[in-house]
C-alpha cells in the first residue's frame, strides 16, 4: 500500500515519492514501539515533520527527527545513537538495505520516484546516438522499480540492455551505489557503454571512475542527458594531483581514518595498510572518527596525507575541502609505489563478506 491510499488527503512528498508509509506504521505497532528515530537524506528532509507527525496520529509511537546527515543505508546511527534518543526502532527514508551490514533495530523505507521516465530515455537515445546499441542499464534505490519499463522503452528505441544483480551490498537489481557498481561490471563485457536512469552526478560518476567505458546519464528529474566522460577526467586529474602532493610532502607519515558508521567500518583493511607502510619504512597512526571534516582532522594536518578507508567519495567529491592530501587505498599503493598510475582503480566497498564491528554485531 502506497503512502496515498484512500485513508488520508495527499500530503507534498506525495506529489514526488511513493512512500510506503502505512508499512512503517504496521511494523511500529507490531514492534510495539514507544520511541522512533526517523533519519532522511538531504532530499527528504523538508518532509520530515510532516511524517513524524502522521507516525504519532497513527501508531501512538513518539517521533525523534535525526538532524544528522545520512548519504545512504551505510550511514545509521550506530546502536549507542539509537539508544541515547531512547528509541526503539530507527526508520531510514530513501534507501534499500545493504545485506552485507549487519544493522539491529532499523527500517529501511525506498523513496519511489513517481515521474515519467520515457522524456529523458528518448531524449537520451536521440540525442546521444544510442540507438542500435548494447547498454548496460544501472539505477539507484528511487529509480529501480522502473526497471522493467526503462528496458521495455529502451527496446522500443531500438536500444538492447543488460541488468547485472549486484554483490551482498546490493538489494536490487541494476543498483549502484556511490562505493559499488558490481551490478554494472556484471554485465560490463557484454555492452558498449552503460546507461544511467537518475538524478545527480554522484552514482553515474563513481561508475565512470570504475570503468573505461561511457556512461550515459537520463535524468528524468530536471530532463537532462549527459555523458560522463568530461568530469570523469577532471575527478582523474585531480586524484593526479592529490597522490603527486603526497609525495612531494614525504611520502612517509599517513593517518590511516576508519569510520565508525555501519557500512562503512574497515578497521581490518586500515590494520593491513598500516603494516604495509611501516615494512616500507614509513609511519602511520589509525583515527577512529565518525564524520571526517577538516575541523576534526586539524590536529593530523602534519601528515604527509590522510588515507580515507570508509566512503570512497569522501576523498573524490570532497577534494577542495581537504588541506592534506586525502587518498583512497588504491591511491596509497601508488604513492607507496605498489601500483602505477595506468593501473588506477576505484576504491569499491566489496559486500562479498560482511562488515563485522563490536558496535554493530
Amino acid at each position: 500500500m502506497s503512502s496515498t491510499d484512500a485513508s488520508r488527503s495527499p500530503e507534498p512528498w506525495d506529489e514526488t515519492y511513493d512512500l510506503d508509509l502505512e508499512e512503517v506504521w504496521q511494523r511500529v505497532r507490531q514492534r510495539g514501539a514507544k520511541r522512533v528515530l526517523l533519519q532522511f537524506p538531504d532530499g527528504l528532509r523538508d518532509y520530515a515533520p510532516g511524517i513524524a507527525k502522521l507516525l504519532t496520529q497513527r501508531t501512538g509511537a513518539e517521533a525523534v527527527l535525526s538532524g544528522e546527515a545520512c548519504y545512504g543505508a551505510c550511514d545509521t546511527p550506530s546502536a549507542s545513537a539509537l539508544h541515547a534518543a531512547g528509541a526503539d526502532l530507527l526508520v531510514q527514508f530513501g534507501h534499500s538495505p545493504m545485506p552485507s551490514v549487519p544493522v539491529k533495530d532499523t527500517m529501511f523505507v525506498r523513496a519511489k520516484y513517481r515521474m515519467p521516465i520515457r522524456p529523458a530515455i528518448a531524449k537520451a537515445v536521440g540525442e546521444l546516438g544510442l540507438r542500435g546499441k548494447r547498454v548496460g542499464f544501472v539505477t539507484t534505490a528511487q529509480y529501480a522499480h522502473k526497471t522493467d519499463e526503462a528496458i521495455a522503452i529502451l527496446h522500443e528505441l531500438g536500444v538492447e540492455a543488460k541488468v547485472g544483480k549486484g554483490d551482498l551490498r546490493i538489494a536490487l537489481a541494476a543498483q549502484i551505489l556511490g562505493c559499488n557498481y558490481t551490478a554494472a561490471k556484471a554485465v560490463e563485457p557484454e555492452v558498449d557503454l552503460f546507461f544511467y536512469l537518475g538524478s545527480g552526478d554522484f552514482h553515474p560518476l563513481g561508475l565512470a571512475l570504475e570503468t573505461p567505458k561511457d556512461v550515459v546519464v537520463a535524468d528524468p528529474e530536471f530532463g537532462t542527458v549527459r555523458l560522463m566522460s568530461g568530469l570523469r577526467d577532471k575527478v582523474l586529474r585531480q586524484r593526479f594531483a592529490a597522490i603527486e602532493t603526497a609525495k612531494r610532502r614525504g611520502g612517509k607519515r599517513f593517518a590511516l581514518l576508519v569510520s565508525t558508521k555501519a557500512g562503512q567500518f574497515r578497521l581490518r583493511l586500515a590494520e593491513q595498510l598500516q603494516r604495509r607502510i611501516e615494512a616500507k619504512g614509513g609511519e602511520a597512526v589509525i583515527v577512529q572518527i565518525d564524520t571526517f571534516t577538516p575541523d576534526a582532522l586539524q590536529y593530523f594536518r602534519h601528515m604527509d596525507a590522510w588515507v580515507n578507508t570508509a566512503c570512497p567519495r569522501i576523498a573524490t567529491d570532497d577534494y577542495a575541502k581537504w588541506p592534506v592530501p586525502m587518498l583512497t587505498p588504491p591511491e596509497l599503493e601508488m604513492v607507496l609505489g605498489e601500483r602505477a598510475w595506468e593501473h588506477y582503480v576505484f576504491d569499491e566497498i566489496a559486500g562479498d563478506k560482511k562488515l563485522h564491528s563490536p558496535m554493530f554485531d
